[in-house]
């Protein structure tokens, strides 16, 4: 007993015990490997809820149309070139009438000579009729010749005239030449398309939405929309439209198209260009929310990984805990948390890193 006694009183003691008790500690903290992870504070703030398209997007004109040929004819005209602006009225291409234009001459002629004899003999028939010489029924008999020979004249004349204007096209509004599809010099067959042409400054974008968020879709809502062509722009627009029909098969995703018009005149973009677009359909504010990535599934349940601790920085080492969660609201970016999680705590926002699992010890990165 004298001898602990006086080893309790020993300095010496005390250093070994205090070292031991340290080495105990390292070894405890940062002998054992640890993982790396990345982490969020929670704190209450604004979520913007959005709709995303189900597919790129395509800017399209709502003045659009594809001019084709209405009849038979070579193409001997066509003063135009893709990109083109034209106005309503211009000159797009003409046919060679030439090989039907003698036919065409001799069947009109030929129906006015008939037409001009039958008149002549009607004239003379109502005059012997008045005179007694002949049966009611020959002067109705001259009047039907008459009749038949007028419309068939009539109907020459149309033909003349449809056959001339057929063989001219015209724009049918201010626009631009989007596409050309024939050259001088190609026969053309009816429905052969010959232009396209679009309205720039009456655009919209096209966007397929998924039907299980049709419901939360009305006219005017606050669209975002990012075009391609112009990385990191964000144009503004609203919803105009939306179809009052789900299309797909069994075995697709049933959607439905939105109309989204921009706000203001975009010049600068163009008929066909891709696009995307984030329909805002609600925003909530003072809501705890996560990195939607944060957000697994473990046994069924919604789970987040959670670094014990408060007013954790970048070093710090300590345990990952998985807690089952209630989500609400989200978007491609950010879930709402509505139970199991209380503002103030940090969330692992890289659930996916190596050999993290409950109780594990983690080391907190930048």
């Amino acid at each position: 007993m004298k001898m602990i006694a006086k080893l309790l009183r020993s300095k010496l003691f005390w250093i070994l015990l205090v070292g031991a008790a340290a080495a105990v500690g390292l070894w405890t903290l940062g002998g054992r490997k640890t993982v790396p992870v990345k982490v969020s504070g929670l704190k209450p703030g604004e979520l913007r809820v959005i709709v995303n398209a189900t597919t790129t997007s395509t800017v399209k004109s709502e003045t659009e149309v594809t001019l084709s040929a209405q009849r038979t004819g070579r193409v001997v005209k066509l003063p135009v070139r893709e990109g083109d602006l034209i106005k309503a009225g211009e000159l797009i291409a003409q046919l060679d009438l030439s090989e039907e234009s003698v036919q065409t001459k001799s069947n009109l002629a030929q129906s006015k000579a008939t037409f001009e004899e039958a008149e002549k003999n009607k004239n003379r028939t109502e005059a012997l009729f008045n005179k007694g010489m002949i049966a009611q029924q020959d002067l109705d008999a001259a009047r039907r010749s008459h009749e038949i020979a007028r419309a068939q004249f009539q109907a020459a004349t149309a033909d003349a005239n449809v056959k001339q204007d057929y063989s001219i096209i015209r724009s049918p509004f201010d626009g631009v030449i989007a596409k050309k599809y024939t050259e001088v010099g190609e026969l053309l067959l009816p429905g052969k398309q010959i232009v396209m042409i679009v309205n720039p400054e009456r655009i919209y974008v096209l966007a397929t939405i998924d039907e299980v968020d049709l419901g939360r879709l009305q006219p005017g809502q606050e669209v975002t929309i990012s075009i391609d062509a112009y990385p990191g722009e964000k144009f503004p627009g609203h919803v105009g439209r939306i179809s009052p029909i789900v299309s797909g098969g069994k075995l697709e995703t049933r959607t439905a198209d939105v109309w989204i018009y921009f706000n203001e005149k975009q010049p600068k973009i163009k008929p066909g260009m891709s696009a995307d677009v984030e329909i805002l359909v609600m925003t909530l504010t003072e809501v705890l929310s996560v990195p939607s990535q944060a957000v697994i599934e473990r046994e069924g349940k919604k789970q987040i990984y959670c670094a014990e601790g408060t007013a954790l920085k970048p070093g710090d080492v300590t345990l990952a805990k998985m807690k089952p969660v209630v989500l609400g609201e989200t978007n491609w970016s950010f879930t709402q948390i509505t139970g199991g999680l209380s503002s103030g705590e940090y969330v692992i926002t890289t659930p996916e890193a190596e050999g993290l699992k409950n109780g594990v010890r983690v080391k907190i990165e930048e």
